[in-house]
């Protein structure tokens, strides 16, 4: 697809309905942990946070100069995996 105007139009849409999930996904701790909700939403926002940056990360590394990005979702598909199968 090469019609700018129906990528940026079909991104805002998804980004637009993506954040209909925030809410649902910040009551999780609320549901699970009610007494510990605090420090459930912490724990969520850092393991966020820390995942951003560690994505951040391999996006810089595994840019190569010809321009070709298939390598940082390979690492980004390969780090959900592992954290898949690692905490089951």
């Amino acid at each position: 697809m090469h019609d700018l105007t129906i990528i940026v139009l079909s991104l805002s849409l998804a980004f637009f309905f993506a954040e209909f999930t925030v809410g649902a996904f910040w009551a999780i701790p609320m549901d699970i942990a009610p007494r510990y909700s605090g420090f459930a939403s912490g724990f969520m926002n850092s393991g966020s946070a820390l995942a951003r940056n560690r994505l951040a990360a391999h996006r810089w590394l595994h840019h190569r100069p010809d321009g070709k990005w298939e390598m940082t979702f390979v690492a980004g598909i390969a780090l959900c995996c592992s954290v898949r199968l690692a905490f089951g």
